[in-house]
């Protein structure tokens, strides 16, 4: 069997799975919790022998990006194909952005959330996308080729810091997922990432613009707990061009950090914070500027 046909047949399983798990198998378990364990212990028997890893392209299913295109690793990425990866981020985008609009997406991993904004930005905008993994940045540039989104997608292979470096700086990529890696120096780690440790480029948001890049409406980051390192590398930017922030934070160190730089660069800030407390949301604003619509929405996580 050819491997595009050994695909559709994986991926038309996989996806009956996916409609029986919501219609059949959620509403069972939650009447007889005790048997979700046999049946976790069978789905992971499944997946590791008769249902191994296998990439192939699909179309997301749902979210801002659904019906694009992106090459995914199926069953570990599944949630990317699913569209129900990061909702809450997906709908501040869906809220925040117009066309026209330059975002920065920091830690856009293989562009789940880059793609859906591209499209929101239309082809007047920008989304700038960067990422320290080469794997992520390749796949990224193949998806936003895939779609013909080449001139509203710049992908950057660069992980972004406080500080610059000519000689570049560490990373740690994540082994069990692509999106759990980090930079790892200046006491930060990534607080998932499992995988090898690599050198990267490595620029800040600062050196960036003032190399020619596109001045952001919005700065998106998600760099896996070195969240205020990234803004400690815009000082110029959010002082003087005062863009909106969307920032996931992974841990309380990063948290009581970004409270402090937020009063002392002038802004305000609704922070989402799920029952387990991280990650948590930030969708912060100049204290110049009206409070964004969005904020009276019930988004959640």
């Amino acid at each position: 069997m050819r491997p595009t046909a050994l695909n559709s047949l994986y991926l038309l399983f996989y996806r009956a799975y996916l409609a029986l798990k919501k219609s059949v198998i959620v509403p069972v378990f939650r009447r007889w919790p005790q048997g979700l364990t046999r049946f976790n212990d069978a789905k992971d028997f499944l997946k590791h022998r008769a249902l191994p890893s296998r990439t192939a392209w699909v179309q997301v299913q749902s979210g801002f990006a659904q019906e694009l295109w992106m090459r995914l690793r199926i069953p570990e990425e599944a949630g990317f194909w699913r569209g129900v990866h990061e909702p809450g981020v997906q709908s501040a985008f869906s809220a925040l952005l117009r066309p026209g609009d330059v975002v920065y997406d920091v830690g856009a991993h293989l562009g789940s959330l880059a793609l859906g904004a591209a499209r929101l930005v239309g082809a007047s905008g920008r989304v700038v996308a960067f990422d320290g993994d080469p794997e992520n940045v390749e796949r990224l540039r193949e998806n936003s080729s895939r779609n013909h989104l080449n001139s509203r997608v710049q992908a950057v292979h660069a992980a972004v810091w406080s500080h610059r470096s000519a000689s570049g700086i560490s990373f740690r990529r994540g082994k069990s997922l692509p999106s759990q890696g980090g930079v790892e120096s200046d006491g930060q780690r990534p607080v998932l990432g499992d995988g090898e440790i690599i050198s990267v480029p490595v620029t800040t948001l600062d050196d960036f613009v003032a190399a020619g890049g596109p001045v952001p409406q919005l700065v998106k980051i998600d760099v896996e707990g070195g969240e205020y390192e990234v803004l400690r590398g815009g000082v110029s930017l959010f002082a003087n061009q005062r863009p909106l922030l969307l920032v996931e934070v992974h841990h309380q160190q990063a948290a009581d950090k970004i409270g402090a730089w937020l009063s002392e660069f002038r802004y305000l800030a609704e922070w989402r914070i799920p029952a387990e407390k991280f990650p948590r949301y930030l969708i912060a604003w100049p204290l110049e500027h009206a409070a964004p619509a969005l904020l009276n929405s019930d988004v959640t996580q």
